[in-house]
């Protein structure tokens, strides 16, 4: 073969190869073409949210509600307790019963506190009568120790057998004293005007000095012994009005106000004793009910808010969705003061203020999604791609 046709052959093959090439150049293209056409057809369009979903952080002056656990007792009570130790003859009232203050509501068995009043009586009366006795032979002792028929040391005797006599007679009348109370206390009187919530004797028993007979409380005014947390107790004044739940009487709401705050915490807690003053006047409260003390407090100032519908938790992490870039983003945020009655949450860290957040509670968004914002609402819309969280 000679040396023209050698070139002529290498030449043809050359060009094959290259149109082989460009060949499948073509169709490589061609299939790339498609595919990515193919997958901008699957991909979903992007999420429009109305302008009415996407809110901002701005600053509000959030209340809290302070609910306080506590129980009901009442404002004026009275223990009344034995002032003598002797048998009970009488007692006429039981639990339930009104009583009226100064009412006799027990008595006792006086007996033997007349027989020691009788001699008592007695001693007192002798004790005057050698009273006098010395006084008339002190008087007489002064006369004759003038005239000089005795001498000073007897009459300083006279003298001073008449100031015992007359120390005898103060500590007689004492006595007789002493047994006229003991006979005015076997009367026992209520303090005051109430019902009687406990009796702790019978007729009959013999109780001793000091023992408990009868507990009074008076329902006219009650009052909730509330629990607060330390921390939240520089925000309770007293004075302030607060709303009052009462076990069992969900249909009436009752109000009170604070009458006064313990200065110190209950043993074992670091809870401390907040008082209730509230009014009985429909006469259906009663001591020991449980009670919840429900009271608002305001923000010394306004601080960075989002509506509650914008924050969402996830184990215990709170986030919010931010539109940036066109895209959504899930951001964490520290959340402080919730307003339930605004519903508001303070937003303490994870927000400069100026991204957008998406207001309305939505499910299945997933970060780096497309998003844009519409200013009405949308034809397409978020809506109509998602669920709303309810």
């Amino acid at each position: 073969m000679n040396r023209n046709k050698k070139r002529w052959i290498l030449l043809a093959g050359v060009a094959v190869v290259i149109c082989a090439a460009a060949l499948l150049a073509v169709q490589t293209g061609v299939v790339k073409s498609a595919a990515k056409a193919e997958q901008k057809k699957q991909e979903p369009p992007p999420l429009a949210f109305a302008a009415t979903d996407v809110v901002r952080l701005a600053p509000h002056r959030l209340s809290v509600e302070l609910a306080m656990p506590g129980t009901l007792q009442a404002f004026n009570q009275a223990t009344v307790r034995s002032k003598l130790s002797a048998e009970v003859r009488r007692l006429p009232v039981r639990e339930g019963d009104r009583v009226a203050a100064g009412q006799v509501i027990a008595e006792f068995d006086t007996a033997q506190l007349r027989n020691q009043l009788a001699e008592r009586q007695a001693s007192l009366e002798a004790a005057r009568a050698t009273l006098a006795q010395t006084e008339r032979t002190r008087a007489s002792n002064a006369q004759l120790v003038k005239q000089s028929f005795i001498s000073k040391n007897a009459f300083d005797t006279a003298d001073d057998a008449f100031r015992a006599q007359a120390a005898a007679v103060q500590a007689a009348e004492a006595q007789l004293a002493q047994t006229q109370l003991l006979l005015s206390d076997a009367v026992v009187r209520a303090p005051i005007a109430g019902q009687v919530a406990k009796r702790f004797v019978q007729p009959g028993e013999k109780v001793a000095f000091d023992a408990p007979l009868l507990h009074i409380v008076d329902l006219g005014t009650l009052e909730v012994q509330a629990q607060a947390p330390v921390a939240d107790v520089a925000r309770i004044a007293p004075g302030a009005e607060v709303a009052v739940e009462i076990e069992g009487l969900a249909d009436r709401p009752y109000r009170g106000r604070i009458d006064r705050i313990n200065p110190t915490t209950e043993a074992g807690s670091r809870m401390i004793a907040v008082y209730v003053l509230l009014a009985n006047d429909d006469g259906r409260l009663r001591g020991g009910m449980f009670a919840r003390v429900r009271m608002q407090v305001g923000g010394d100032a306004p601080v960075p808010a989002l509506p509650v519908a914008a924050v969402q938790d996830d184990r215990g992490q709170s986030f919010v969705w931010i539109i940036a870039d066109g895209k959504l983003s899930r951001r964490n945020v520290v959340t402080g003061v919730r307003d339930e009655r605004a519903q508001r949450v303070e937003i303490t860290s994870g927000l400069a203020g100026d991204e957008q957040v998406i207001g309305t509670r939505f499910d299945n968004l997933r970060e780096g999604m497309l998003a844009n914002i519409v200013s009405a609402e949308p034809k397409v819309a978020v809506r109509g791609s998602l669920a709303l969280a309810r």
